[in-house]
């Protein structure tokens, strides 16, 4: 079973890199450059997945997986951000789970695959 993944980050050589790393580890994924657009998308598509930039200039990261949370609580919800966890909004999210996952900038590859795969397993198991 692939999951399919969204990507969101205003800054679009990160969202080259991104797509670079996943194509490379063969992941479906789609990226975009602005939480807008990503929710017409969601609510479009069935996504398993959703990593978006905490600092973002129209609505920031934690705004965001909040809608996607309302909407569609089964998408998983994953913040990769050079902001580090260090800041309030983002510790309330995590704590809410509103964001269930964090990554630093610049990303470790092998660490956020690791994740995908503990997602897919968790994911094969729960249907059991």
């Amino acid at each position: 079973m692939n999951h399919k993944i969204i990507f969101v980050d205003d800054e679009v050589n990160i969202l080259k890199a991104l797509k670079r790393d996943m194509t490379m580890a063969d992941i479906d994924a789609e990226y975009f450059t602005s939480a807008e657009d990503a929710l017409v998308y969601l609510s479009q598509h069935q996504i398993d997945i959703v990593v978006s930039d905490f600092c973002m200039p129209e609505m920031n990261g934690v705004t965001f997986l909040k809608e996607v949370q309302i909407s569609y609580p089964d998408i998983y919800r994953v913040i990769l951000s050079s902001c580090g966890v260090e800041s309030s909004e983002l510790n309330k999210a995590l704590k809410s789970r509103t964001v269930e996952q964090c990554f630093a900038k610049p990303w470790d590859v092998n660490e956020l695959l690791a994740y995908f795969e503990r997602f897919k397993d968790h994911a094969q198991h729960s249907f059991i």
